[in-house]
């Protein structure tokens, strides 16, 4: 072999292991991350959490969702976060009637309170306009009279920030931001909102009793005197919201059409007649801290929302049937179209309803 055949070999068995060495550096230095599963607590009398396959919670995700919920990078203006209309203290609602988004713009509506949003099925916002929490995480960061950052934007200004990029790293094995797993990370922290130990939780565990005031009250909301069960089931204590009817006209307003109503809720979405007036029923856990109450805030205390079904729902074509025919039945037997509640009923259903507060929630 010639002297400058040998060096011309001797440099290509050189470049091609440079090469390998390098190529096998990268994957060293670029091994995808090692997730950590998150494990949900097992809690007595609750149901199981269900699994996301689309969206399985870890403990790195939760981490980055937790920061972009708290952050305002994800406003226009930078001036707010998800967590400004939805503060721990008021148990993730909003003190106020109405959420102000950018340039102090109201909302239309009162913001809900995000508890144990893992159980909660079929549609999201008062109005069901999205059918997923993934779907609800996003919405607010576009829109005009919230967030009003677009989603390109957002995505810009977060992967301009190491530390986020890290973040998405660690968590979703990308080092590129986008939408969707913005959205990814947001529903894996609101689904670590927890709410297990009012005093009704403890009293199912077996762990305190209930004051005669508060059995009574219980007695009330489970049976016909009260009628709450059939849209808040105790069935469901993770949420007190009835398995198979989660949107329903309460009766709030009478009117003769459905074109009369102020605001046609879910209708709006559907575009069924039959929707229009008809709400997302909330939570009632947590009602110590989550006034005002309904989707307009009319009423700023819990008395002013018992008064209201114990004076009788308001008549209007999609008013929930159930409703109507209680209504009418309480008619035919004591003239009465509400529950016509005695002032030591109404101070009972309250005590209990107070009851499914938990204040190591909102710390």
């Amino acid at each position: 072999m010639s002297r400058k055949l040998f060096i011309s070999c001797s440099l290509l068995i050189m470049i091609v292991s440079l090469s390998f060495y390098a190529c096998k550096k990268d994957n060293t230095t670029e091994e995808m991350p090692k997730t950590t599963a998150y494990i949900a607590p097992s809690i007595q009398n609750f149901r199981t959490m269900p699994a996301d396959a689309a969206n399985p919670m870890t403990v790195e995700g939760i981490a980055l969702g937790k920061k972009l919920f708290f952050d305002p990078i994800l406003s226009r203006d930078s001036s707010i976060s998800c967590s400004s209309c939805h503060k721990q203290e008021n148990s993730f609602s909003d003190p106020r009637p109405k959420s102000r988004g950018v340039d102090n713009m109201p909302g239309p509506r009162h913001s809900m309170a995000l508890i144990n949003l893992a159980w909660q099925k079929d549609r999201f916002f008062w109005d069901g306009r999205v059918s997923s929490l993934k779907e609800q995480a996003g919405l607010p960061i576009e829109d005009p009279l919230e967030m009003h950052l677009p989603i390109a934007q957002a995505e810009q200004r977060i992967q301009r920030h190491p530390e986020y990029v890290d973040m998405f790293w660690k968590a979703f094995g990308t080092k590129t931001v986008t939408k969707d797993l913005i959205t990814k990370a947001i529903e894996q922290f609101e689904k670590t909102l927890l709410s297990y130990n009012s005093k009704f939780d403890k009293y199912a565990r077996g762990e305190m009793e209930l004051s005669a005031s508060e059995l009574r009250g219980l007695d009330i909301f489970k049976t016909e005197k009260g009628d709450c069960f059939h849209c808040h089931s105790s069935t469901a204590p993770e949420v007190f919201i009835s398995p198979d009817r989660t949107f329903a006209n309460n009766g709030l307003d009478s009117v003769s059409s459905v074109l009369d109503f102020a605001d046609f809720g879910l209708g709006k979405f559907t575009g069924n007649v039959n929707d229009y007036g008809r709400f997302k029923i909330p939570t009632l856990r947590n009602l110590a801290f989550t006034a005002p109450y309904m989707h307009d805030a009319r009423f700023a205390t819990l008395d002013e929302v018992i008064d209201f079904y114990s004076a009788g729902p308001k008549g209007s074509p999609t008013l929930e049937p159930i409703m109507r025919e209680k209504a009418n039945k309480r008619v035919e037997l004591t003239g009465h179209w509400g529950l016509n509640l005695s002032t030591q009923e109404k101070a009972d259903l309250k005590a209990f309803l107070l009851t499914l507060s938990d204040s190591t929630f909102i710390r």
